[in-house]
C-alpha cells in the first residue's frame, strides 16, 4: 500500500492554485451538486455526527490554527464563533450545530478546501476494530475516472472492486488497516496516472471502456499537449475520535508532461510507464487507460 505517517501539520496543504481551484469547486457545486456532495441518509444520527465532527475539526480548530493567514475565527455580535476565509471573504459558523443541515456542512467544506473528502463509517459501530467500513458521505470535485455517487453506500471492498488485484492482494490488509487506525494518527500515500483528454472534474467511468477493449491507441500527432498531464493524488487517512469515522481525503495535482520533459525527467516518467505495464499486476496498466496514451506519451517524452 506504500503508506507512511504524516505530521498533522501537513494533513491539508495549500498552494498557489488555491484561488483558481476554489473558484472551480464553487462552479462545480452549483452545476453538479448531486454529484459533488453525497449522503446515504441525511436522517442518520451517526452520519450527521461524523460530518459535523469533520466540519468542526476543520473550521473550529485545524485551519484557523494551521493557516491563520487564510482562516480567521472570531465572535459576532451574538457571541457566535464565526470563521472567515480571508482570501474569498466567505464567512460561516466555526462549528456545525443542530441548525446546520449536513448537506450545507459538506458544501462549506467544498467551497473552502481544495481537497476531496470521503467519510466511511464502521458497519458495527460497537466494534470498530473488527468490522468493515462503508462510504456514507462525501464532498468530491475532482475524482479521476469514477463517479463518487456510484460508490456511495458501498463497503470498502466493493468501492475498490474494479481495481486490479485489490481483492487478492490488498482487501484483507486494507480492512485490517482501517479497523486498527487510531485517532491521532495520520497517514498518506501517492497515486499517479496519465491523462490526455480529461479536465480536473473527471466524473465518469473510464476503466469500464478500457477493460471492454473500447479504447483506441493515440498517435504522437494526436497528442494534445495542452491536455496531457501527469495526474497525482496525495491521499490521506485519519480517524475521527467521536464518531469513529475514517476520513479518506485526496488533493489532486496536475503536471504538464511538456514541463516534465523540459525539466529533463522525460526518461524517468517513460520508464515508470513501462514499469506499470510490466508490473506484478499488469491489468493496472489497462485500468489506468494505458493502452490509449502510453505509446504516444512515451514517444513524446523521449524526443
Amino acid at each position: 500500500m506504500a503508506i507512511e505517517n504524516v505530521d498533522a501539520n501537513d494533513l491539508i496543504l495549500f498552494d498557489n492554485t488555491y484561488v483558481e481551484r476554489i473558484s472551480l469547486r464553487c462552479s462545480l457545486l452549483q452545476q453538479h451538486r448531486e454529484d459533488v456532495i453525497g449522503v446515504t441518509d441525511i436522517s442518520n444520527t451517526q452520519i450527521q455526527t461524523s460530518i459535523k465532527e469533520l466540519y468542526n475539526y476543520l473550521f473550529a480548530y485545524y485551519l484557523p490554527t494551521r493557516y491563520p493567514s487564510i482562516f480567521h475565527t472570531y465572535q459576532d455580535e451574538k457571541r457566535t464563533a464565526i470563521t472567515k476565509n480571508l482570501i474569498t471573504n466567505q464567512t460561516f459558523p466555526a462549528a456545525a450545530d443542530k441548525s446546520i443541515p449536513i448537506q450545507s456542512a459538506l458544501e462549506t467544506i467544498c467551497q473552502n478546501i481544495d481537497e476531496d473528502f470521503f467519510i466511511l463509517l464502521p458497519d458495527d459501530p460497537h466494534n470498530p476494530e473488527e468490522t468493515t467500513y462503508t462510504l456514507k458521505s462525501y464532498s468530491a470535485c475532482f475524482p479521476s475516472g469514477f463517479k463518487p455517487i456510484d460508490k456511495l453506500g458501498k463497503k470498502l471492498a466493493d468501492i475498490h472492486g474494479p481495481v486490479p488485484g485489490y481483492k487478492a492482494k490488498l482487501q484483507k490488509s486494507m480492512d485490517r488497516f482501517f479497523a486498527k487506525l487510531q485517532p491521532g494518527r495520520f497517514v498518506k500515500r501517492v497515486n499517479w496516472g496519465i491523462t490526455v483528454d480529461e479536465e480536473l472534474y473527471s466524473n465518469f467511468d473510464k476503466s469500464g471502456p478500457a477493460f471492454e477493449g473500447k479504447l483506441k491507441a493515440m498517435t504522437l500527432e494526436e497528442l494534445d499537449l495542452d491536455k496531457a498531464f501527469l495526474r497525482c493524488e496525495r491521499q490521506t487517512l485519519h480517524r475521527l475520535p467521536a464518531s469513529g469515522a475514517i476520513v479518506f481525503a485526496f488533493h489532486t495535482y496536475l503536471y504538464p508532461i511538456q514541463d516534465i520533459r523540459n525539466e529533463g525527467l522525460g526518461e524517468d516518467l517513460a520508464c515508470a510507464i513501462e514499469g506499470l505495464q510490466r508490473g506484478s499486476t499488469p491489468e493496472m496498466f489497462t485500468y489506468k487507460n494505458g493502452e490509449k496514451w502510453a505509446d504516444a506519451v512515451k514517444e513524446f517524452l523521449r524526443i
